[in-house]
C-alpha cells in the first residue's frame, strides 16, 4: 500500500507537473493574449485619440482659416466703409463750404479764408459784396429756372473776371462775394469793381432771350480796425446796401455808413417797442375846397411820440417800418384811431355828415390778404360810414403789382370807401393802367406845387395832371400850398381841393376840432371877384383825347 501510494503520488506529481506546465503555458498564453489585447486596445485608443486630435486640429485649422477669411472680409468692409466715410465726409465738407447751384464758395468758406488773412495782415486784400439789381423781376416774369441759369452765368462770368486774383462765392439768392488779393489801396478795388459792373451790364443770352442786369457792389478793404471776418462781411454788406440806395455801381465802406447802420438798427428796435406801447398818434391836416375855402376833411398823419427824441415825423421812420413789416400793425392801429376820432367829432356835433378823413395805406399793407375784411371790421366797430373814409396809396405802391392792386382796390371800393393816388407825378404810372384803377382822386405832389410859376415846367405838369384828372372824371387835391399865389394859380387851373401850410400845419385832434368849429377861418384869402379870371383859363382844364 505504501508502495502503491508512493507510485500514485509520483504519478500524480508527474501529472500535476504536466498539468501545471500546461496550465502555466495556458496562463502564459492568456497573459500574452491579454497583454496583446491590452496593447492592441491601447494602440487603438492612441490611434483613435490621435485621429480625434487630428480631427480636432483639422477642425481648428479650418476654423482658423474661416476666421482669417472672415477677418479679411471684415477688414475689407472696414476699408470700404472708411473710404465711403471719407468720400461722404468730403461731400459733406464740399456741401458745407460750397454753393449747391453754382459750385462756388459759400459764406462758410469765406469765413475760413478771411480769418487767417485778417490775422496775418501780410497781404492787403478787399472783400466785394455784390447784389444783382432787379433779379426778382427775372424770377417773377421768366420763372425760377431762367433765374437759376442767370445766377450760374453770373458766377461763371465773375470767376473768369477774377481769375487767380481771388475767390468768387455766392452767399444766397442773388448775392455774390469776391475775395480779392493784393489790394494795396482802395483804388485798386474800385478799379476792379468798375470792371465787374461793366461786365454785369453786358447782355446775358438765356434760352433765346436777351437779359440785362446790373449790380450794386459794396467794398471793404482790410486794415487794422478789423478783428474778425464777421466785421469785414458786415461792412461790405453795409456798403453794398448804400450803393443800392444811392443807385451807384459800387461804394467803398466808411465809418459814416456804419454809424448810419447802427442808427437804423436802434431806430428799428425803438420802432418795435413803439408799436407795442402805442406811442403813435395822429395829427390832422385840413383838406380845403379851393372854390369857397370850406373845410371838407382831414388827412390823418402819423406822429411818433418818442420817449427821448420827442415828436418824430413820418419821414424818419416810415421807410424802416415798411422794410420791417411794422407798418402793418401800425397802420391798423392808426386807421382805427382815425375812424374813432371821426365818430367822436360827429357825436360831439362839430363835424358835418360829409366830413372825410383820409388815411395813408402802404404797399406792404395793401398786399395783406385780410386787408378788406380788416377795413370792413374797423368801419363796423367804429360806426363810420364807408364814404367818410378815404384811403391814400402812393403812385409807386399802386404800380408795384398793378394787376393784384386793381383786384384789391376794387374790393375796397365795393365797401364804399373812397380811394386816392398820393404823390401823383413822382412815380411811373402807366396811362393804360391808370384808367383801370378804381380811384376817386389824384393828389398832385407838393414838389410840383411848391415851385409852380406861370409858364414854368412844373406849372405845365400841374396843368396837365388837372386836365388828365378831369378827363378821367377824378377829383384833384394839390399838396403843399404855402402861398396865396399858389392858391390862386390852382383855382385858375380848376383844381378843386388843396392842403398845405397856407391853411394849417398838421395839428392834434383837439386843434382840429377848433378848425371844424371855425368855418369862416380862411375866407379872407378869397379874391373879391375871380369869375372872370377862371373863365379866361377854362381851356387849361380840357384834355383832348383823339
Amino acid at each position: 500500500m505504501g508502495v502503491v501510494a508512493a507510485v500514485v503520488a509520483v504519478s500524480l506529481w508527474q501529472f500535476d507537473e504536466q498539468v501545471l506546465a500546461g496550465i502555466s503555458a495556458f496562463l502564459s498564453l492568456s497573459c500574452l493574449g491579454l497583454i496583446v489585447r491590452q496593447h492592441l486596445t491601447y494602440v487603438g485608443d492612441i490611434r483613435r485619440e490621435a485621429a480625434s486630435v487630428e480631427t480636432a486640429e483639422r477642425f481648428r485649422a479650418e476654423q482658423a482659416e474661416t476666421h482669417v477669411e472672415e477677418l479679411q472680409h471684415y477688414v475689407g468692409e472696414l476699408e470700404r466703409s472708411a473710404k465711403a466715410l471719407r468720400e461722404s465726409r468730403e461731400r459733406f465738407r464740399h456741401a458745407a463750404y460750397h454753393d449747391a447751384l453754382t459750385g462756388l464758395a459759400n459764406r462758410n468758406m469765406f469765413l475760413e479764408l478771411l480769418e487767417p488773412a485778417i490775422a496775418s495782415a501780410a497781404d492787403p486784400f478787399a472783400l466785394l459784396f455784390l447784389d444783382l439789381n432787379r433779379f426778382k423781376t427775372v424770377n417773377d416774369s421768366l420763372g425760377h429756372a431762367v433765374g437759376d441759369r442767370l445766377i450760374r452765368d453770373v458766377g461763371e462770368r465773375l470767376t473768369r473776371l477774377t481769375g487767380d486774383r481771388g475767390v468768387v462765392g455766392r452767399f444766397s439768392g442773388d448775392e455774390f462775394a469776391i475775395f480779392l488779393n493784393h489790394v494795396r489801396q482802395p483804388e485798386d478795388a474800385e478799379t476792379f469793381a468798375r470792371r465787374v459792373a461793366d461786365q454785369m451790364e453786358t447782355v446775358f443770352e438765356l434760352e433765346g432771350r436777351q437779359i440785362f442786369t446790373s449790380v450794386s457792389i459794396g467794398i471793404a478793404v482790410s486794415g487794422p480796425r478789423y478783428q474778425n471776418a464777421g466785421e469785414l462781411l458786415r461792412d461790405a454788406d453795409i456798403a453794398m446796401y448804400y450803393a443800392k440806395e444811392t443807385s451807384k455801381s459800387y461804394v467803398v465802406f466808411d465809418q459814416i455808413m456804419h454809424a448810419r447802420a447802427v442808427s437804423l438798427l436802434e431806430l428799428e428796435t425803438d420802432l418795435r417797442l413803439a408799436v407795442e406801447r402805442h406811442e403813435f398818434e395822429l395829427y390832422y391836416q385840413p383838406l380845403v375846397n379851393l372854390d369857397d375855402v370850406s373845410l371838407m376833411g382831414f388827412e390823418a398823419l402819423a406822429r411818433w411820440n418818442h420817449p427821448s427824441r420827442g415828436l418824430v415825423t413820418p419821414g424818419e421812420f416810415i421807410e424802416v417800418a415798411e422794410t420791417t413789416g411794422l407798418i402793418v400793425p401800425m397802420t391798423k392801429t392808426l386807421l382805427r384811431s382815425a375812424c374813432e376820432q371821426l365818430a367822436q367829432w360827429k357825436k360831439d356835433a362839430v363835424a358835418e355828415s360829409s366830413l372825410i378823413v383820409s388815411v395813408n395805406l402802404s404797399a406792404v399793407h395793401l398786399a395783406q390778404k385780410g386787408i378788406v375784411d380788416e377795413i370792413r371790421t374797423i368801419l363796423f366797430e367804429t360806426d363810420v360810414e364807408p364814404e367818410n373814409l378815404k384811403l391814400e396809396i402812393t403812385e409807386s405802391a399802386v404800380m408795384e403789382n398793378a394787376e393784384n392792386t386793381i383786384k384789391v382796390l376794387n374790393k375796397i371800393r365795393d365797401l364804399g370807401v373812397k380811394l386816392s393816388i398820393d404823390d401823383f407825378g413822382t412815380g411811373y404810372s402807366s396811362l393804360s393802367y391808370l384808367h383801370k384803377f378804381p380811384i376817386d382822386t389824384l393828389k398832385i405832389d407838393r414838389s410840383f406845387v411848391m415851385t409852380m410859376e406861370d409858364g414854368s415846367e412844373n406849372g405845365e405838369i400841374v396843368r396837365t395832371v388837372i386836365a388828365l384828372a378831369k378827363a378821367l372824371k377824378l377829383n384833384v387835391i394839390a399838396e403843399g400850398i404855402e402861398s396865396i399865389h399858389q392858391f390862386h394859380q390852382l383855382r385858375i387851373l380848376g383844381c378843386e381841393f388843396g392842403q398845405g401850410y397856407l391853411f394849417s400845419r398838421p395839428v392834434p385832434a383837439s386843434e382840429a376840432a377848433k378848425l371844424l368849429m371855425d368855418s369862416a377861418r380862411w375866407q379872407n384869402i378869397l379874391p373879391p371877384n375871380d369869375f372872370g379870371v377862371i373863365a379866361r383859363n377854362l381851356e387849361y382844364t380840357q384834355l383832348r383825347i383823339q
